[in-house]
């Protein structure tokens, strides 16, 4: 049976391979090709722009000399030059000569936040809570500072809220109407509905590659659930990375995504050793920290004291989602936006503290072998102390 499992998985990687390869001949047969695309970044460079595009299919660079305004998060149009782009380019990411960039009309959702917002870093800062989409340079730098860049990038946490308050009010509502059908399976029942309501959700957020990253774990888990078995488990890791290769087949290799499972990893490796209940999630939180912020620091090197309240500004983060959705939803969105100014400032100063690529090998190492050896998960608790304090010498 096992064979045949890593039969199926192999042809299945085969079969997403030609997949890919028949999009890029397709989208290679012009030589130029008109494409819609998001800006997901502008910087200026002497005396022209640099601009980070990107849609589904493909995320490339390209600079225009004309005198734009800021259109980050804009959806564009623009031709380019598909001559010299290769297999490799187009499964990762290229530059591309173009001409004749267009701005297209921002989506409903995108003007309803705009307007509840006078500033911009505000306004993007909401659009990547809400809607998945960019920020800036300068926010993403102090949000990483402040250690709670997680909390604005749209992810399974975000989801894994979404689908807790659904199910707690669809809850309420079936458990009215159950005498009805008492025969019915009430979990599967407003699983599967939260999961309806969610896809929804992922098709007004153009389906961000990380909600998608997340709601498929989430079926995972939820199929894991309803047969009754133990979703502490590694295999749920490796089968969400699995479809997610198969989904977005090499844009699983970013930065990103091995945050968001080893993420998720870390999350199922303390729940194997703790119960579940609110005093544990409490203490997950400072635990889940303490392993990020080892695995983070190997590659993004910011940090100033103010870091250390991360475990508990994600607590309040629980309170404080739900609620600006609600706020936004009544078009009084932007009733926080002082303190979150003022709170982003605090990100402003900051000095580098990295972890050696080789150490944070080793401590991943260790990470999947305390899954099994107790004695493994004190020691990555020490040693995480331990390179925490480092950052004070």
């Amino acid at each position: 049976m096992k064979k045949l499992l890593f039969l199926f998985f192999i042809l299945a990687i085969i079969f997403r391979v030609q997949i890919s390869f028949l999009n890029y001949l397709s989208f290679i047969n012009k030589p130029v090709k008109e494409v819609n695309v998001k800006v997901i970044n502008q910087y200026k460079k002497k005396n022209y722009y640099v601009l980070k595009l990107k849609n589904n299919e493909i995320t490339f660079y390209t600079i225009n000399r004309d005198n734009l305004k800021n259109l980050l998060n804009e959806n564009v149009s623009i031709k380019i030059f598909t001559k010299n782009i290769s297999f490799f380019d187009y499964l990762t990411k290229f530059f591309a000569i173009s001409y004749d960039l267009r701005l297209k009309d921002a989506s409903f959702l995108d003007k309803w936040i705009e307007k509840q917002h006078k500033d911009k870093k505000i306004t993007n800062l909401y659009k990547a809570l809400f809607l998945g989409e960019s920020i800036d340079y300068q926010t993403r730098k102090e949000l990483s500072t402040l250690g709670i860049s997680h909390l604005f990038a749209l992810s399974g946490f975000h989801l894994g809220f979404i689908s807790f308050l659904l199910y707690f009010v669809f809850g309420f509502f079936y458990k009215k109407f159950q005498r009805f059908f008492p025969y019915r399976n009430r979990f599967f029942d407003i699983g599967l509905l939260v999961l309806v309501v969610e896809f929804i959700y992922l098709y007004f957020t153009s389906f961000p590659p990380s909600l998608i990253r997340a709601y498929v774990m989430e079926i995972i888990l939820f199929l894991f659930v309803i047969r009754l078995q133990n979703i502490f488990n590694l295999k749920i890791v490796v089968l969400t990375i699995f479809f997610s290769f198969l989904i977005f087949f090499n844009k699983i290799f970013s930065i990103g995504f091995l945050l968001s499972i080893l993420g998720v990893f870390y999350i199922m490796l303390f729940f194997k050793y703790f119960k579940v209940n609110w005093k544990n999630s409490v203490l997950m939180n400072i635990f889940l920290f303490l392993m990020m912020f080892v695995i983070s620091h190997i590659f993004f090197g910011n940090f100033n004291y103010y870091q250390l309240l991360s475990p508990f500004v994600t607590i309040l983060f629980t309170i404080f989602y739900p609620i600006s959705f609600l706020l936004h939803i009544f078009n009084i969105g932007g009733i926080f936006d002082n303190y979150l100014l003022n709170f982003l400032h605090l990100g402003d100063s900051f000095f580098i503290y990295k972890v050696s690529l080789v150490f944070g090998i080793l401590f991943l190492l260790l990470s999947f072998v305390s899954f099994y050896k107790k004695w493994a998960f004190y020691g990555i608790n020490i040693l995480a102390l331990i390179i925490l304090g480092g950052a004070f010498v």
